[in-house]
């Protein structure tokens, strides 16, 4: 039986701890450095807690160690591992292929998206590197996950929710370029949320001060069951800056859905007792796309705003003051905030009052009949997150009889771990029939533990009069014990081996963000010659360079496809421009890719002058 896991982003041990109590099979967390989210760091104790908390129900901790390495950071990070081994790390993520340098403890090694793994063979070459798990790109299309199926043994594993950087993934160098923050680094200056305006070379602006490179969300929530059925292992939420909120109403939504797919069988244990309904839509959301797993489609960007926006409630049909009728209305609550797009970007109101198609806001509004409102925060529904949360139980069932007036007890759980214990006092005789009856409620109630017992068997010789204290004392110690046996039994993921390798991509340049001298000697015994240190190291050095790599199309996207030859009224090149700095766009039309480009010794010009 197929075996898969749903894997939930972790900010903080907090955060972590929500993921599994909503259904997560395992959780991927920031270790104290090195890792792609500098704001989500955590420390060792933590992230300790956290595995501890994870394996009780077989889930797994991940963490990531994704960033780029300087030669003066390697034996830091060096040690790192090796504590995180220590405290029962179960893998790595990582992008540095310096790491595979070092004298690791045996801990298992994922391959993050940012080691450019959109292409098949360099996808093989990962695998026969020994990478246990493949974190896939954004960018594939269903058939090709598919194809990389039947090449590949790894693990596959694919984002299926949250934000989407528009560069394919690893090959983004703006934030680099623009402020000296590096993306590979942790540092991301995000300048793909900002405005931009887009020139063709006489001038004439196709679109002026837009989100041009702000997509959507992902949301492949209809799409599970397509890529259970290609063979994807792990399923990935994305948002490690993500709040506690956000992280259990998206995980409790896929948990859901995977869990209602047939013949698939979980990764982790135990059920979850939900404590609100789950609904993404009531969560930070840009809108949403399928990206490109269906194939190239327009709709994939909002120009108009990076923000959330949420759920559209309804139409402006009157203003009076600081009340506005609707055409139409959600469900909406005291406390509520509402936005809607006007000239210059996103704006918020507060609802006051809401009673029918009438809402009353904190402040006098000024919008036209017509306007559209969302709503981006559900007061009520996040309340409700706050105040009551979901919890996970391993079920169990629970025989018990007499003999020799001792009381046994026999523990089986949901993945068939068992545990048998006798009790060491005797008991007298019960004088009256019911005691049984009240042993076996007794013997149901498993209070704040793990544990959710479904039924309890009792048989024997006699009915023994047995007391609470007794008979609660011999439960708790059967649940220890039960504890021990799971931990014993539990599934530890084994690194994988290092196949000999019997092709290797082309020549490594400063795209394969070698930033460290065991990178380059990696490569080049993998018979990879390196001929370009990473951007962050190499700089500005003169000619063009290529800042980013997209599939994204701005032209199809605007309907200006080059191939539908609806662009006679443009001169190019076309060039990405705001208020400091102009990129030439280029269009690799053959294969449906977009590039954004900078000529540094034109650049350096221009600052010199």
């Amino acid at each position: 039986m197929q075996k898969v896991e749903l894997l939930s982003p972790a900010r903080d041990l907090v955060v972590g701890k929500a993921a599994i109590d909503n259904g997560a099979d395992a959780v991927y967390i920031g270790a104290p450095a090195f890792g792609a989210r500098k704001a989500a760091a955590n420390s060792l104790e933590d992230i300790g807690t956290l595995v501890r908390y994870a394996h009780r129900f077989y889930c797994r901790v991940f963490v990531t160690l994704n960033t780029i390495l300087y030669d003066s950071e390697l034996a830091e990070a060096e040690k790192m591992i090796r504590q995180l081994y220590a405290i029962g790390v179960d893998a790595l993520i990582i992008q540095d292929p310096g790491i595979l340098n070092m004298d690791l403890p045996p801990i298992c090694l994922h391959a993050s998206t940012q080691m450019h793994n959109y292409e098949l063979e360099r996808i093989k070459f990962l695998d026969q590197l020994g990478f246990q798990r493949i974190v896939l790109a954004r960018e594939l299309s269903l058939e090709q996950i598919r194809e990389i199926r039947k090449e590949v043994k790894a693990e596959l594993e694919v984002f299926i929710h949250g934000a989407l950087c528009v560069s394919l993934s690893g090959q983004c160098y703006l934030s680099q370029y623009m402020f000296g923050r590096s993306a590979n680094r942790g540092e991301c200056a995000q300048p793909c949320r900002m405005k931009w305006t887009v020139e063709d070379n006489s001038g004439k602006k196709l679109i002026r001060d837009k989100y041009v490179l702000s997509l959507k969300d992902l949301n492949l929530s209809s799409y599970i069951d397509d890529l259970i059925e290609a063979g994807v292992d792990s399923f990935k939420i994305e948002g490690r800056l993500k709040d506690e909120n956000y992280v259990a109403n998206v995980t409790n939504y896929y948990s859901s859905l995977i869990g209602n797919h047939p013949g698939i069988v979980r990764s982790g244990s135990g059920h979850i007792l939900s404590a609100f309904e789950a609904d993404p839509e009531r969560s930070f959301s840009r809108g949403s796309s399928d990206y490109f797993i269906r194939g190239r489609h327009r709709g994939l960007v909002n120009m108009d705003t990076p923000k959330s926006m949420g759920k559209k409630i309804g139409i402006v049909k009157e203003i009076k003051g600081n009340t506005i009728i609707l055409d139409a209305i959600g469900e909406l609550a005291n406390g509520d905030g509402l936005c809607y797009l006007e000239q210059g970007g996103l704006k918020g109101i507060k609802v006051n009052e809401a009673v029918g198609n009438r809402i009353v806001c904190n402040e006098t509004v000024k919008l036209r009949p017509g306007t559209e409102l969302f709503r981006n925060y559900d007061h009520r529904f996040n309340i409700r997150l706050d105040k009551v949360k979901s919890v996970r139980k391993i079920r169990i069932k629970i025989k018990a009889w007499t003999a020799d007036r001792c009381l046994w007890l026999e523990v089986t759980d949901e993945d068939g771990v068992q545990v048998i214990l006798g009790s060491e006092e005797t008991f007298e005789k019960a004088q009256n029939p019911q005691q049984a009856e009240r042993l076996k409620q007794q013997l149901l109630k498993c209070g704040d533990s793990d544990f959710e017992c479904e039924s309890v068997d009792l048989n024997g010789e006699e009915v023994l009069f047995i007391p609470a204290a007794a008979a609660n004392a011999l439960r708790r110690k059967l649940l220890e014990e039960l504890i021990e046996a799971r931990e014993a039994r539990r599934e530890k993921m084994l690194p994988g081996h290092r196949k000999p390798l019997t092709s290797v991509p082309v020549e490594a340049d400063w795209h394969y963000n070698i930033a460290n001298q065991g990178a380059k000697n990696f490569y080049e015994a993998c018979g990879v010659p390196v001929v370009g240190a990473c951007f962050e190291k190499s700089g500005f050095q003169s000619g063009e360079k290529d800042l980013m790599h997209t599939r994204y199309c701005l032209l199809y996207e605007l309907g200006r496809c080059r191939k539908m030859q609806k662009n006679k009224d443009l001169e190019f090149p076309l060039f990405l421009v705001n208020d400091k700095h102009r990129f030439r766009l280029e269009f690799d039309c053959q294969r449906c890719f977009m590039k954004v480009i900078k000529n540094c010794i034109q650049e350096s010009l221009k600052y010199w002058i």
